[in-house]
């Protein structure tokens, strides 16, 4: 997610996005995010986030494994308190077409403009405001047309809009005296811009947007916050929403899951449970949930977690077989480099983490970024908020996908032929 207050130009293109990205489809009409079932209480990660939305807008990203509850903890912030929260979500597909983000950002600032016409009608009288949004303007169609008129949406188009609507909101700090929250965009799974850096005409929509989000500091004084989920951009703040702490995780397992799945017979063995599913919640969840599904007789290899971990990295010994469709880049790496990186994870288990730096040093920066392209590990560029390590280092860590895969790494090690050592 982006939350952003920038003083430097953002570098465009491809290349300052993640190029971590999922397959799917783009949803054109997001109206909110979808919450996890269970919400909970990470209350240090609340207090941080709130402190850090209420102050001047900038440009936040939050990073982090899979599956740790960064939406969950984001739209809990965002949905309460002193905000008005708009989101695009793109996690749900594709977001790749001029057509496909116009909508997306039209369908959340209709109702935002909407909601408050008779202020804005106010503020463009005055001249706080530049420009005027109204109904017509924010249909999916080109600006200057006939809105009922069929006609293709180009990346022109869509930078009409941002203009536009940048120049109808007032500066940041007029916002209080409104009574009015001010807004905050919230962008999940914003590394799918990123494929918009794979042809000409998306590279100067990718430019325009970025473009917007610095115009939205410089030139309009700060008046939205913008903030992604899981995007990589230079001049931002990051944060990491890593797993719970062990603590955390204990009560997350004896006071919610257990009960929930009604397995008495798992409490106090917490410490065993996290060998195999580290403090992450959704695998602890998906772990009691499938011991239930065994009526007990259940045995860590049987995991699925695990046993999908573990046929990823026996794929990842053979890296030239690697195919995936939302990888336009070959692995990189030899099995001899995957050997080495899977025995310092395991080495440093308890630890949790290794320096870039050192494996850097090992197998080569290539061949790492590699490998955290392709999801063999996880880069974490801040610890800020890694309350799953402890005493984490200033400096960037890797660590692997999940504790299952930790697990995985161990057992394939075993395997592994000493020549290949």
């Amino acid at each position: 997610m982006l939350g952003f207050s920038l003083t430097k130009r953002l570098p465009t293109g491809g290349s300052c996005i993640s190029n971590r990205l999922r397959t799917g489809r783009i949803a054109c009409y997001i109206t909110q995010v979808t919450q996890e079932t269970i919400f909970f209480n990470r209350k240090r990660e609340l207090f941080k986030f709130k402190n850090a939305f209420s102050a001047v807008p900038e440009l936040h990203v939050v990073l982090g494994p899979p599956s740790t509850g960064k939406t969950a903890l984001v739209h809990e912030v965002t949905s309460k308190g002193d905000f008005n929260p708009l989101y695009i979500n793109c996690r749900e597909g594709q977001f790749d077409t001029p057509e496909r983000i116009y909508d997306s950002i039209s369908s959340q600032f209709e109702p935002f403009f909407k909601k408050y016409t008779d202020l804005f009608k106010k503020l463009f009288e005055k001249g706080e405001v530049s420009y005027m949004m109204n109904d017509i303007q924010l249909k999916v169609k080109p600006f200057g047309m006939d809105p009922f008129r069929e006609k293709g949406i180009t990346p022109n188009d869509v930078s009409k809009l941002l203009d536009n609507i940048g120049n109808a909101l007032p500066s940041w700090i007029h916002w209080n005296g409104y009574n009015i929250p001010p807004p905050i965009l919230v962008i999940d799974e914003a590394n799918k811009f990123s494929q918009l850096g794979r042809s000409e005409r998306g590279e100067i929509l990718l430019k325009s947007i970025l473009d917007w989000m610095v115009q939205c500091k410089k030139v309009y004084d700060s008046l939205i916050h913008i903030y992604c989920l899981v995007v990589h951009i230079p001049h931002a703040t990051p944060y990491v929403v890593g797993d719970l702490s062990k603590e955390e995780a204990e009560e997350y397992f004896e006071t919610q899951v257990l009960p929930r799945y009604e397995c008495k017979e798992l409490r106090g063995k917490f410490d065993h449970v996290r060998k195999i599913t580290g403090t992450r919640m959704l695998i602890i969840d998906k772990y009691v949930k499938e011991y239930k599904n065994y009526d007990g007789k259940f045995k860590d290899s049987k995991f699925s977690v695990y046993g999908s971990e573990y046929d990823k990295l026996k794929r990842g010994l053979y890296s030239k077989r690697l195919r995936h469709s939302d990888k336009p880049n070959p692995a990189l790496w030899k099995d001899y480099d995957l050997i080495k990186t899977m025995e310092a994870i395991v080495k440093a288990e308890y630890q949790g983490y290794i320096l870039e730096d050192d494996l850097i040093k090992e197998i080569g920066s290539e061949k790492v970024d590699s490998l955290v392209d392709y999801n063999f590990l996880h880069r974490r560029p801040t610890t800020q908020f890694a309350n799953d390590i402890n005493d984490p280092p200033d400096e960037i860590i890797l660590t692997a996908m999940n504790q299952p895969s930790v697990r995985a790494m161990e057992h394939l090690l075993s395997k592994v032929s000493p020549s290949k050592k």
